[in-house]
């Protein structure tokens, strides 16, 4: 069997990242075609990949304020972005569930509880509504269905669960965080002047004196 390797490095010219592409070839997957002579003519096809492997789906912005705070939950995560990178279905799945595990636990949560008693008291304590109790399920359903029996799914059904979680980490961890930060900044509410009605008593009474002196006489009435 005739084959080989072709190895090249390039460099971005915008980013000036370094990565080098590996390009396969046997003589067991040839193109042929016939050129304007009627000659048949060959050539081997590359079988080409990279490394470091292009991101499959770009990493949320707010992934390094997740690494300042919660150290734990943004390793789970980042080793869940590079399983999904090379196509690691089965890692993926199994690392959206224990990166769902990592938020409950900073939450406060406790940890030993099933994971529907940890969506449950999520629910209750006021973090995620009906539909994302459901949403959040399936994606624990999946991981667990990948830890004991493995089980994979399509990268498309796969890239939904991974909008599922991170729509809750920024909602919960950073949109949430962001919110109370404002709290000190935003100006009180003005205390309103004191109405009538909140004048002291003496005040009040002499107020309503000077109203039934000057109400209009009822017809037929004396003098």
């Amino acid at each position: 069997m005739v084959g080989g390797h072709h190895y090249t490095l390039y460099e971005c010219r915008g980013c000036e990242t370094i990565f080098l592409e590996t390009a396969a070839w046997d003589e067991n997957d040839v193109d042929y075609w016939s050129d304007h002579n009627g000659e048949t003519q060959s050539e081997a096809i590359l079988t080409k990949s990279t490394y470091p492997k292009p991101p499959s789906r770009p990493r949320p912005d707010w992934l390094d304020n997740i690494g300042a705070l919660h150290p734990n939950l943004n390793q789970i995560l980042d080793e869940t972005y590079k399983a999904d990178e090379y196509d690691c279905h089965l890692l993926t799945l199994v690392g959206l569930r224990t990166a769902l595990d990592s938020c409950v636990t900073e939450l406060g949560i406790d940890p030993a509880l099933p994971f529907e008693k940890k969506l449950q008291a999520l629910r209750d304590g006021g973090y995620i509504g009906d539909t994302e109790f459901l949403e959040l399920k399936v994606l624990t359903d999946a991981g667990n269905a990948a830890a004991h029996q493995g089980w994979s799914a399509a990268r498309s059904d796969i890239g939904h669960l991974l909008d599922v979680l991170e729509t809750f980490i920024k909602r919960v961890f950073v949109n949430g965080r962001r919110a109370l930060a404002l709290k000190d900044v935003i100006p009180q509410r003005q205390r309103r002047r004191k109405e009538a009605t909140e004048l002291p008593a003496a005040e009040q009474q002499e107020a309503v004196i000077s109203v039934e002196f000057g109400k209009p006489k009822a017809e037929g009435s004396s003098p």
